[in-house]
């Protein structure tokens, strides 16, 4: 059958085995395997078209199209059948939604909360710039005014409101540099509300500003394809497997401090394994595994990681009804506010 080639998964592991096959012997043997498939699968097709332009030419164009008229309707049937089957899975869906309108609703407040701040962020870093004299620079007011049509400004934390009162260019270093992570929790949310696809943690991230703008225009919160809670955990478990190889990886090269030695035994043991098992036994992140990485670089692929489990788990709580949605700001607070301050700022609150 010829649907294999046009697999993504094919290709990408094509282009992987022939990227390392220079210096990996189970690269080399991958990739002879690939290409001898792929040489059946031509064979195949190649056979097919023989077949059918033989048939043509001994027998015309309309004894052809005879022939291929039951393969022809078979296929329009599984097309139809396939077709029926998602419809009714999306009515089934709109008439028994499993998030009630009410958490969709909430949800979708606080992910316009994270995502102003965020556009915030991108204002301040844009700031650092030197801003010609013409421009006149409104974002601040912008995003309060937001805010307040969303019916949000008034039931603010004071972390948030210190963050979003700052005038234009005041937010710290040290404040940019801190909530630089949370794009990675945005789309995570903007995943667990049906808005689109969660790419992949071996995937170099694509954080847009157009996605933060765009969700706040969003009317028709009821049609909002919101995942259950079941949807939601293979994702968070894959992170948590993802950033665990990760942080395996840094305990081995002994640049965890805090990591006491048995530790350090163990993940090494855990590495011996995995290069025992070759390249498909690890994680690949382009052409290269784990180990391969240079430590910087796995440094911001294990935060990321961690970024994404710890939102999602976060969320699975929310959409089982296990902690409130307020939660969700309790967690980002880390992003956007400094131990010390979100310390007094929970003191406060408590009082």
């Amino acid at each position: 059958m010829p649907y294999p080639l046009f697999d993504p998964k094919l290709w990408k592991a094509l282009g992987v085995a022939l990227r390392r096959a220079p210096k990996d012997s189970t690269a080399r043997r991958n990739l002879l395997r690939l290409v001898f498939w792929l040489l059946i699968i031509a064979a195949c097709v190649g056979d097919y078209i023989y077949m059918f332009h033989g048939f043509f030419t001994e027998y015309g164009f309309g004894q052809l199209v005879l022939v291929l008229i039951p393969g022809a309707s078979v296929w329009l049937i599984i097309i139809f059948a396939l077709v029926k089957q998602s419809r009714d899975q999306r009515k089934f869906e709109l008439e028994n939604p499993a998030v009630s309108p009410e958490l969709k609703q909430a949800l979708f407040r606080e992910a316009c909360l994270l995502a102003t701040l965020l556009e915030r962020l991108a204002s301040e870093s844009y700031l650092e710039k030197e801003i010609p004299p013409e421009i006149v620079v409104i974002t601040r007011r912008v995003l309060l005014d937001r805010l307040t049509s969303l019916g949000m400004r008034d039931h603010l934390e004071p972390w948030i409101l210190d963050l979003l009162l700052a005038p234009d260019g005041h937010w710290t270093a040290e404040q940019k540099n801190r909530a630089i992570p949370a794009h990675e929790c945005f789309a995570a949310f903007k995943w667990v509300l049906g808005l689109g696809g969660l790419r992949d943690l071996t995937e170099i991230p694509k954080y847009n500003l157009s996605d933060l703008r765009s969700l706040v225009e969003i009317t028709k919160l009821e049609s909002l394809p919101v995942l259950a809670s079941w949807d939601v955990r293979p994702a968070r478990d894959g992170a948590n497997l993802f950033f665990q190889r990760c942080w395996a990886e840094l305990v081995a090269r002994r640049v965890i401090d805090s990591a006491p030695e048995q530790d350090v035994e163990k993940a090494l043991t855990i590495r011996a394994e995995i290069q025992d098992a070759g390249y498909t036994g690890d994680y690949l992140i382009g052409a290269r595994t784990v180990v391969e990485l240079d430590t910087q670089l796995l440094f911001i692929i294990a935060r990321r990681a961690y970024n994404r489990w710890q939102f999602l788990s976060i969320m699975v709580d929310i959409l089982s009804f296990e902690v409130p949605v307020k939660q969700i700001r309790a967690f980002l607070a880390d992003y956007f506010t400094p131990a010390q301050d979100l310390a007094l700022s929970t003191a406060e609150d408590s009082k």
